[in-house]
């Protein structure tokens, strides 16, 4: 992660979408609004050229869909000098934002709200600090401060999912995300064949038939949530 902004600088800032009218959109915030220099623009299987191409300090993601927000960031966690990133997603899960949180980026704002929250949570990202818009903040504060109920259900499905390897955790909890092997495979980077063996390799250790419920056995370990 990039070091914290000095104050009076001009950030570099490199925007990123697949969604040529939403990064059009942004920019004119970025730029007018927030008063920040846009280095460059594209889409997201542009963003390693467009990294070595213009150095930026801070990248606006915009992803829709949560396995391509995966697959980017696990490729940036790759970088030996990663810029501060902040991500906008259409739509997402407490899963999926802490998957995000942990793979490094600084914040995450929804599309629908990010534009009342960005001025805060890019200079909050920028210093240091994590953004979440409070929609997240509120699931994820939630999630955390409610009362554990069935407790004997739960430590039964945690002892099962110990059991799993780490890579077998990681598909996991892609499966209790709804997602289909195929974009497991892109969010992981491995093959679809992988997926289906790994799935396959799980069902046994759980000691299901169907992946919707080892889904459900995830669900109850309170590792992972339900949907919404």
């Amino acid at each position: 992660m990039a070091e914290p902004k000095q104050l009076g600088a001009v950030m570099r800032v490199l925007l990123i979408d697949d969604r040529h009218l939403l990064r059009a959109g942004l920019r004119a915030i970025l730029e007018s609004q927030l008063k920040l220099s846009v280095v460059a623009e594209g889409k997201i299987r542009e963003t390693s050229a467009l990294i070595s191409a213009t150095r930026p300090e801070f990248i606006l993601f915009g992803f829709a869909s949560h396995a391509e927000s995966i697959h980017t960031m696990t490729q940036l966690r790759k970088l030996a000098h990663s810029p501060t990133t902040l991500v906008i997603a259409d739509n997402i899960s407490e899963t999926g934002a802490r998957q995000l949180l942990t793979l490094g980026t600084s914040g995450i704002l929804l599309q629908e709200s990010a534009s009342q929250h960005l001025s805060w949570a890019i200079t909050a990202a920028s210093r240091g600090g994590c953004a979440l818009s409070p929609e997240i903040s509120r699931k994820i504060i939630k999630e955390y401060t409610s009362p554990v109920i069935g407790g004997t259900r739960k430590r039964v499905a945690q002892e099962k999912i110990y059991t799993l390897t780490t890579r077998e955790r990681e598909v996991l909890d892609l499966v209790s995300e709804g997602l289909s092997n195929q974009s497991i495979a892109l969010a992981l980077i491995i093959s679809a064949e992988t997926v289906k063996d790994h799935v396959r390799s799980i069902c046994s250790k759980l000691g299901v038939e169907r992946r919707f419920h080892a889904a459900r056995i995830a669900w109850q370990a309170n590792e992972y949530r339900i949907p919404a």
